[in-house]
């Protein structure tokens, strides 16, 4: 993806990898070195469409998961 104009405020966009997590249905998932789109106005994110079906995959059960994490709840 080339570096174009956020949407958002119209700043920079630059490419860059990152973490998201997602809480669906009580479920914790973690996605670690996620290439997204962030721009360096506002921090605002553009996940590319292929990247984010791959993320729906994954908590539909569909994608095994890497490794699994114990998280303390409190």
């Amino acid at each position: 993806m080339k570096d174009s104009l956020c949407a958002v405020c119209g700043g920079k966009l630059h490419s860059k990898k990152i973490t998201i997590d997602r809480l669906v249905a009580g479920h914790l998932y973690l996605f670690e070195n996620i290439p997204v789109q962030a721009c360096t106005q506002c921090n605002e994110i553009w996940i590319p469409g292929s990247v984010a079906e791959r993320m729906d995959q994954a908590i539909q059960g569909k994608l095994k998961p890497r490794k699994q994490i114990a998280v303390p709840v409190f």
